[in-house]
């Protein structure tokens, strides 16, 4: 290809425009663990977020019921739901809270820095926060209890345990009549048979 025919392809592809405007989430982002940790519910409500942007609006993207309904949300528990988890993942910051006269809560995307600044909070604002998230450990489980429940439903637990497991899942039931009363239920020991 010839110098000026390079030329000519550059020039033709700045002319071209987009026809169509769309959503773009980095793939920084979207190939982190946060993202995969993410609900269904969450990863849509980014997705109606990041539908939002344009060149200077961060911070101020909305996610109201009635906006997040049309696009798939089921319901306000939900909405809340994936709220909560995309901001405790850091992918979202709440940049003003919902006030009176029904006005909105707003939110930015910490993947974009936010340009217009004027009546935001965003004293706490952590420019991509989800890459400080990590993953929820649980705590290791009681062995001990797993031992306990096993040897008393009649399974062999490890020998070293120090439990003799029992020999039957059978156990024999005997009234005890008058036990609270403080009498002696074994009266007439012939009367069970």
């Amino acid at each position: 290809m010839s110098h000026d025919d390079y030329l000519r392809q550059k020039r033709s592809q700045r002319n071209l425009k987009v026809k169509h405007p769309y959503a773009a989430i980095e793939h920084r982002v979207i190939d982190s663990l946060a993202f995969a940790s993410l609900k269904h519910s969450s990863a849509r409500l980014l997705l109606i977020l990041a539908r939002q942007l344009n060149r200077d609006n961060n911070g101020h993207l909305q996610a109201t019921w009635t906006y997040s309904k049309q696009r798939g949300l089921g319901s306000e528990n939900t909405l809340r739901d994936a709220i909560n988890e995309l901001i405790q993942c850091g992918f979202i910051y709440r940049t003003r809270s919902r006030g009176a006269n029904r006005v909105p809560a707003l939110y930015a995307v910490t993947w974009l820095s936010i340009t217009r600044r004027e009546g935001l909070y965003l004293q706490g604002f952590n420019k991509d926060g989800w890459k400080a998230w990590e993953e929820k450990k649980h705590p290791p489980k009681n062995d001990a209890l797993k031992h306990q429940f096993l040897s008393f439903r009649g399974v062999e637990t490890s020998e070293s345990d120090g439990n003799r497991p029992s020999k039957t899942d059978d156990y024999e039931l005997v009234p005890c009549t008058g036990a609270l009363r403080g009498e002696s239920s074994l009266r007439d020991p012939g009367q069970w048979l």
